[in-house]
């Protein structure tokens, strides 16, 4: 009996352990190990590279508050440790002021006299962007730059939108230095790099530097042989030069902070490896950006540096103060909104009054009463189709029916050379068209071969995406296309950069039926003289060109004798974004029925806030029909040359995005059941085990007390 209960009783005890070892192994934890996220120095990004100043953008994040300027007598100098700086960015010919927009350069003038800084600078991008400034090129706005007392500024890339010789003369029409540390004609540096300040016995070294991107965001004939070289590394040469000579450092950037941009081009990159090198750890340094119109709330701080942009348009001027001995940076903004008490300055009303005279007598001629808002806004412009945009690039293809040696194909324009929008129920004068299309370009012809045509297309569509409202677009970028009404391109936004566009039709006008874009064939491109140069990036373009008039004429004309409004709609029918479209290329097929459906979640439709598109009235030329599927089919007027034109099938995005949550709820139900059986008890084969081993004992012990009986 002893034998047989020692056993028993050895068996379990070599039994349990295993199958416990079992149940513990199959119990995995549940939940993983917390995360904690690096805090975030970066800099945040607004707008789409932008390439040009949008007229009436508002600031793209909330701004700060800040005490409004008073006007009590100017306070004395700081102490020499105790530093206030006023700077500005991309003003873009803010001559004037505008209610609830632009400060305008008079009262920038009575709060650099309130606020009396210790230095007072922009970081470029300041004479061109508005007829009003243009029309001098540049002149009357460094005429009023002079009179409120800049200390220095830095070479924006519209600073050559006048051409070099322009940008050059700069130089003499300003009495404060004009600084870049990275542009070179012919090899030899064509800006002082940098100037050495002087207050109160402390010495600064302020450098500028100037984005690479200018070689893509001013006319190529404006820099010819000109090279902008690599920002850090200009930077960092031109510190280690001042070395020894100065207390601080202050950069005067224009190289902006968009995604869109190169990482190595950008300036937040600029701060942050200059933060980490160890050659400057003592020294305060101060990086006043541009380029890309960000508003940097409070300013972004890293280690020893400090990161600040105003936004555009002169909407905000940003105040800094710090001091050199702890290096306490505080950066705040005054905002327009601040400034509505503010008196202008006398002196400087009189110089911005007289550039209205001169340019108001050239550009008052009525060309048409326009009854709804065509939008050119840079938010919208940059990132999707809008009314202003096909107008334009309708008024082209309408030139160039006759205007050129050959018949064109279809029309384009990017986006960022649309500068504002032309407010509804309002005559449009000639000054209103210019301050859409400021630039001066020629319209254009060239011929492009179809593989170009797409990639030309995929160029304009590779910005990065962003939720916006629950929808997914694109970020603003300047390259973003708008076309002709004879022409339509499907993307699908899901898609990775360079494999988005998946269809374009290009219509044929002796049959009047779309047809799928041929690569093999040469097409009649209608576009911009800076587009047609490779501007904005788009390499692929190029060769010979047969130029007209320039592209404010032609609109003007066109605007003049059409009836427009057939563009009071915001019904978005020739670039048309999807999601997770099928690989199939949507073309209409003229000689036989399709086999199979089209797909009805083909194009969401993305609209047009309310407030700035109108919607279809009956003076509308285009009647519009919109069926229980969202099926749209457009019969076009004699404007459009009687030629039929059935729109693809559209679903509205809110449905599209219902689908898409529904989904997504599914799966995370899935998820839940999933994760709470992890957390059951243990039950099955995981405790099969203990269950086991407890039987072998109870049955041992029967067995035990059965021999004893």
């Amino acid at each position: 009996m002893k034998k047989l209960f020692s056993l028993v009783f050895i068996m379990t005890l070599l039994l349990i352990p295993q199958f416990a070892k079992a149940a513990v192994t199959n119990a995995l934890p549940t939940t993983e190990a917390p995360t904690t996220e690096l805090p975030i120095t970066e800099a945040p990004t607004t707008e789409a590279p932008t390439t040009e100043a949008p007229t009436t953008e508002a600031p793209t994040t909330e701004l700060p508050t800040t005490e409004q300027p008073t006007s009590e007598a100017p306070t004395t100098e700081a102490p020499a440790t105790e530093i206030k700086i006023l700077h500005t960015n991309d003003m873009h010919g803010r001559l004037d002021a505008e209610d609830g927009r632009v400060i305008g350069m008079a009262k920038l003038k009575t709060i650099k006299d309130q606020e009396q800084p210790t230095f007072m600078f922009d970081s470029g991008d300041a004479f061109q962007g508005l007829p009003l400034s243009n029309f001098s090129k540049g002149k009357d706005m460094a005429d009023a730059m002079n009179a409120v007392g800049y200390d220095a500024m830095t070479v924006g890339n519209h600073e050559f939108d006048f051409g070099f010789d322009t940008a050059m003369a700069y130089k003499d029409w300003l009495n404060f230095p004009i600084i870049s540390s990275n542009v070179y004609k012919d090899g030899k540096s064509v800006f002082a790099p940098s100037t050495i300040l002087e207050r109160n016995g402390k010495k600064f070294g302020v450098i500028g530097v100037t984005t690479p991107e200018t070689a893509t965001k001013t006319h190529p004939n404006n820099i010819l042989g000109v090279t902008f070289m690599d920002p850090l590394t200009s930077v960092t040469n031109e510190m280690n030069r001042l070395k020894g000579q100065v207390d601080a450092y202050i950069i005067l950037s224009h190289l902006g902070i968009d995604s869109t941009t190169k990482q190595e081009w950008r300036g937040d990159y600029l701060t942050n490896m200059l933060s980490q090198n160890k050659d400057f750890m003592n020294n305060a340094i101060i990086v006043l950006d541009g380029h890309s119109h960000s508003v940097i709330d409070n300013g972004v701080i890293t280690n020893n540096s400090l990161l600040a942009q105003t936004g555009t348009a002169l909407s905000n001027i940003g105040k800094i103060t710090f001091d050199l001995n702890n290096k306490d940076y505080k950066a705040t903004m005054i905002k327009e909104a601040d400034t509505t008490n503010v008196t202008q300055d006398a002196d400087v009303k009189v110089i911005v009054d007289n550039a209205k005279t001169k340019f108001g007598e050239a550009t008052s001629e009525v060309i048409f009463f326009n009854k709804e808002t065509l939008q050119g806004e840079r938010a919208y412009v940059r990132t999707q189709e809008t009314n202003l945009g096909n107008a334009i690039a309708d008024a082209m293809e309408a030139y160039a029916e006759n205007g050129f040696e050959s018949a064109d194909d279809f029309a384009v324009t990017n986006g960022g050379g649309i500068r504002a929008s032309i407010d509804g129920n309002k005559d449009v004068t000639v000054g209103d068209i210019i301050k859409v299309l400021p630039f001066g370009n020629t319209i254009t012809q060239i011929k492009v071969k179809g593989s170009d045509v797409q990639a030309m297309f995929e160029h304009a569509l590779s910005a990065p995406t962003v939720e916006t409202d629950s929808k997914l677009t694109l970020d603003a970028n300047g390259a973003f296309l708008h076309i002709s009404k004879s022409i339509r391109v499907h993307y699908d936004i899901t898609k990775p950069v360079g494999e988005r566009v998946y269809a374009i039709e290009v219509l044929n006008k002796q049959t009047g039926e779309f047809e799928a874009l041929d690569v093999n064939r040469t097409y009649n491109v209608v576009t911009n003289d800076f587009l047609a140069v490779g501007g904005d990036g788009f390499t692929m373009l190029g060769g010979p060109r047969e130029e007209g008039p320039s592209l404010d004429a032609v609109v003007r004309q066109y605007f003049k004798t059409a009836d427009m409004t057939m563009y009071d709609t915001d019904v978005l029918s020739r670039i048309l974004a999807t999601m997770g479209i099928p690989e199939a290329p949507i073309v209409e097929d003229t000689n036989e029925e399709p086999t199979t459906e089209a797909p009805t979640t083909e194009v969401p439709t993305t609209e047009i806030p309310t407030t700035e598109a109108p919607t279809v009235e009956d003076t509308q030329s285009d009647s519009t029909n919109v069926d229980e599927d969202n099926e749209v089919t457009t019969e076009t007027n004699d404007v459009h040359k009687n030629i039929p034109v059935k729109q693809t099938s559209v679903v509205n995005f809110k449905d599209f995005k219902a689908k898409a949550d529904t989904a997504h709820t599914t799966k995370h139900s899935a998820e839940k059941t999933k994760k709470a059986h992890q957390t059951l008890p243990i039950t099955g084969e995981a405790a099969g085990g203990g269950v086991i081993a407890l039987s072998l004992l109870t049955a041992g012990i029967y067995l035990v007390r059965r021999k004893s009986a």
